[in-house]
């Protein structure tokens, strides 16, 4: 009788050594995979619009979005999703295809990844209905396309996205005519298919949609023109053809929009380097995003595979509870 109990125990010891082994590789093997997928978690910054939005990567014109790469260097990608000459229609229709699911939401990259997400549309939308029907999205239609572009990235992303509206900027009359003419000649209308009142209405709705949404925005119709008031009109020194932005309009995006982040998201906001004014270095700032690879002042030049090591360390920890929030 002792020797069958014996049997069993050793049995049982066996047993439980081999769950325990076994459950100790899942644990490795797992590790191992979390450790990769963090290893890759670098933060995305996507930008949704019409051609105003394409056009923020100019390097001739100094773009927005190419001011927040800079902000965001080795901290966030910036995602340029922009579509020129699209209206919040056809966006919305491009978004209920396979190929803009991917595109927007990612084949190449990881969408939970997105920490901040720019709407921008009104431009084309706020066209005149008989000169430019072809654009022309009626007013309450398009802050229902608005809202329902914000909660797609929302069903896509995921609630942690911030989310931030910017209203189509002002229309500049003259400047506007003057491009008319010089892009049609003779066959210029001499109409405005575009005007400062329609663009007008069309920013207070995206304001609106954004208090709605509870959501911050940004109203470049209503900023541009306070900065820069006068009979003249100087504020038309943001817009090179009196839609589009100049380099001076997209510095000054950049820079309204980046203290648009650092008010209502300062975790996610770039404090740079008090010294050089530079934001990706190791004395420039950033609570909510990890940088990548460590700085090269905290390289052991001795022996630097020990500073890899570390700062993969410290990027997968740091990584691994921001995921788990």
């Amino acid at each position: 009788l002792v020797q069958p109990c014996v049997s069993l125990l050793h049995y049982g010891v066996i047993h439980s050594y081999a769950s325990f082994s076994l459950l100790s590789r899942a644990w490795k093997q797992h590790r191992k995979q979390a450790e990769s997928r963090h290893a890759r978690r670098r933060a995305l910054i996507l930008l949704l619009g019409d051609s105003i939005t394409q056009l923020s990567f100019s390097a001739v014109n100094a773009g927005w979005g190419a001011h927040l790469a800079d902000q965001y260097q080795r901290r966030a990608d910036v995602l340029n999703r922009g579509k020129s000459g699209y209206n919040t229609d056809w966006y919305l229709n491009y978004l209920n295809t396979t190929e803009g699911k991917q595109d927007i939401f990612g084949s190449d990259h990881n969408p939970m990844n997105v920490r901040i997400a720019t709407i921008f549309f009104g431009a084309n939308d706020a066209s005149d209905a008989v000169l430019n029907p072809r654009h022309h999205v009626p007013l309450q239609r398009f802050k229902d396309n608005l809202k329902k572009i914000a909660s797609t990235i929302t069903q896509h992303i995921g609630h942690h996205v911030k989310i931030i509206i910017i209203c189509p900027p002002p229309v500049h009359h003259e400047t506007r005519l003057k491009y008319q003419v010089q892009r049609y000649g003779d066959n210029a209308t001499g109409k405005l298919e575009r005007t400062l009142q329609l663009s007008g209405k069309y920013a207070q709705a995206a304001a609106e949609v954004a208090n709605e949404l509870n959501v911050p925005h940004l109203n470049l119709w209503k900023d541009m023109q306070n900065a820069a008031p006068g009979p003249d009109e100087p504020w038309s020194k943001y817009l090179n053809d009196g839609l589009h932005l100049s380099r001076e309009g997209n510095i000054f995006v950049g820079q309204r929009l980046t203290e648009l982040i650092k008010k209502n998201f300062p975790e996610l906001a770039v404090t740079p380097c008090p010294h050089t004014d530079y934001p990706g270095n190791s004395a420039s700032v950033c609570p909510g995003l990890d940088h990548f690879g460590p700085w090269h002042d905290h390289i052991n030049h001795t022996d630097p595979m020990q500073s890899f090591r570390k700062k993969r360390k410290m990027t997968i920890e740091s990584n691994g509870e921001r995921h788990q929030d």
